[in-house]
């Protein structure tokens, strides 16, 4: 009985935050009133946006605008073809600072600060626009900063999630104040990036958005073939749709809702790994430290923390299911089983990269079944809870990959899709994606290119999206992104001469430790270590297959697998466990310090605006 209040208490904590985090969205909304649609002396009401009609030539736009306490309002305004004017209460809006190519992107749009707002109050906006072929097109997205209110209710809703994990998962204060700062850091940088801001496959058709919207409308999953994400795992877009149906104001205009969400979910991630490295570091208090500033501030986990999509999800259930896989490796628990296997099944029903926990489960029930010990009995005893582990593990699994994969299988046994993993989509992907699948696209590395391109693009050879190791290691650091400004460019190269050295130092303290030690002790170090190494090999792994798979260049990318961060942070931090280290924790010092170049970044980002 008291298991079960403890669980319900939690539960009710979480879905309190979630609740009160949503309702911190819904405190800054943009309200839109009185849409109307007028073109050649005729008007006609807009039942909603997104519009899309077939209209040729010049047409206008209007609508009432409630700015809240606000005398001045950001929006995202998405045309097509062209947006030619605006005006404010009779008054024109200046579009002389944007380029025409501004005006005319449809993917994401013109942020245009709107003056002069009567707060409180609606504020008669009107747009004019030029279609040049159907259909045409106009959405309305809110551009605004973060506002202080929805600051105080996230303080608020965060202190009731990091309650609820931090009643199973203990972390030390040091821990807990490294992450609110990695907390406060995201959301700076979401205050300012919106949705439509460095992100993947949210608003192409049949993306993210797309998916959530459709489990909302239709109340059932979507066909994979008919949509470049549904062919995804559902787990995420039923959490999404279920948090928008129920706690998004309806008359909100932009997905913020999901970028709060993201970041919910992303301190369940964070958490998670810090509870990891507490595991391993417990008793030596630097290398703890060191360890969990690397990775709260990690620059890319800060980019991702925000995104809308299946990754970060797929982060916070992997991250719990190495927890409790750690602490059943050490203790053999069955209760710890039992619960690495279901965050590793939530894993595999939110993204198929989860597949690699199922690997270092399998590999580590193996090992374990293997090292049974001498005594007869003691063998059978731990024979028989093998078996057990095993059947535990199975049904998780079964059950996880049938519903991850079942009906992708079935339309690919029947002919309707061209792939078993990935539907029709890998069909249509662009063909400038496409890169080389020969040995040379995988074991060359181009440091000369690496060191002197401080970014990676998936469409540039230029830049080493070529070779896997190039994209791999670039993309850890800055994703996919350009950032402008020598400031920037700078940070970029100086991050992945520091990345280099902490993988470097990594090899440096292995061959160094392993050299003082026999064969036996050295095959007791790889059997205590077997989580850590099988965390990081698997998703390598997995990430090499899915690229030679289908070889694209945004396949190579290491969010898929931004989860091995933990484990190599983990491998770089055992140098400051022993004293007179020397070089090797010289090198891994490159590890904090890429955390520490991180928050240069965040304020030259935040400089820009």
């Amino acid at each position: 009985m008291a298991t079960l209040t403890r669980y319900t208490l939690t539960c009710c904590l979480l879905l309190a935050s979630l609740a009160l985090l949503l309702f911190a969205n819904n405190s800054s909304r943009l309200v839109v009133h009185n849409l109307q649609l007028e073109q050649q002396g005729r008007t006609s009401d807009i039942a909603g946006l997104p519009l899309k009609q077939n209209l040729i030539g010049e047409y206008q736009v209007s609508a009432d605008i409630n700015p809240g306490n606000h005398t001045r309002l950001s929006l995202r305004v998405i045309p097509d073809d062209e947006l030619l004017a605006l005006s404010v209460n009779g008054a024109p809006v200046s579009l002389s600072g944007f380029s025409r190519q501004a005006l005319r992107d449809y993917n994401k749009g013109v942020v245009i600060a709107l003056p002069q707002l009567t707060p409180n109050s609606l504020n008669y906006v009107r747009f004019t626009l030029r279609n040049q072929s159907n259909p045409a097109g106009f959405d309305l997205r809110a551009g605004a900063p973060v506002t202080a209110t929805q600051i105080a209710l996230a303080l608020l809703a965060f202190a009731l999630l990091l309650w609820a994990l931090a009643r199973h998962m203990p972390v030390s204060r040091a821990q807990g104040l490294l992450l609110v700062g990695s907390l406060a850091a995201s959301v700076a940088y979401l205050s300012v990036t919106d949705s439509y801001t460095r992100t993947f496959d949210v608003y192409e058709g049949g993306g993210h958005r797309d998916y959530i919207h459709y489990l909302v409308d239709h109340h059932r999953l979507p066909l994979a073939s008919e949509g470049w994400e549904y062919h995804q795992p559902p787990l995420y877009y039923a959490i999404a749709a279920l948090a928008k149906s129920a706690l998004v104001d309806t008359e909100i205009a932009d997905d913020r809702w999901a970028q709060w969400l993201a970041l919910w979910l992303w301190v369940v991630f964070l958490w998670a790994s810090l509870a990891v490295l507490r595991v391993a570091f417990r008793a030596h208090r630097w290398a703890l430290w060191l360890a969990s500033f690397t990775v709260c501030f990690w620059p890319s986990g800060i980019v991702h923390s925000i995104r809308i999509g299946n990754d970060v999800p797929l982060y916070a259930f992997y991250a719990l299911g190495f927890y409790f896989t750690l602490r059943w490796w050490r203790t053999g628990a069955t209760k710890l089983l039992v619960w690495a296997a279901f965050w590793a099944a939530a894993a595999l029903l939110t993204k198929s990269n989860a597949l690699a926990l199922w690997a270092v489960l399998g590999c580590l029930w193996w090992a374990r079944t293997l090292h049974s010990g001498r005594n007869p009995l003691v063998r059978l005893y731990l024979r028989r809870r093998s078996v057990a582990s095993l059947g535990i593990l199975a049904l998780f699994f079964t059950v996880a990959v049938a519903l991850n994969l079942g009906d992708n299988i079935w339309y690919y046994l029947k002919g309707e899709s061209s792939d078993w993993l990935l539907s029709n989509v890998s069909t249509t992907i662009h063909s400038g994606l496409k890169v080389g699948n020969e040995p040379a696209n995988y074991l060359v590395f181009d440091l000369a290119t690496f060191l002197q391109q401080p970014f990676i693009s998936t469409w540039d050879d230029h830049y080493g999206r070529q070779y896997f190791w190039n994209f791999v290691f670039r993309s850890s650091l800055s994703s996919e992104f350009f950032y402008s400004g020598n400031p920037l460019q700078w940070w970029g190269i100086v991050s992945g001469v520091l990345l280099l050295l902490m993988l470097v130092g990594q090899f440096y303290f292995a061959a160094v430790s392993n050299a003082v030690l026999n064969n036996g002790q050295r095959l007791r170090c790889v059997y205590r270590a077997l989580p850590w190494l099988l965390a990081i090999v698997f998703p390598l792994l997995l990430l090499l297959a899915y690229r030679i798979k289908v070889p694209l260049s945004c396949n190579t990318d290491f969010r898929y697998i931004y989860m091995v961060l933990v484990p190599l942070v983990y491998w770089s931090a055992l140098a400051f466990k022993r004293r007179r280290a020397g070089l090797a924790a010289l090198l891994a010092a490159s590890a904090p310090a890429i955390g520490v170049l991180s928050l240069v970044w965040l304020l030259l980002l935040l400089s820009q605006g």
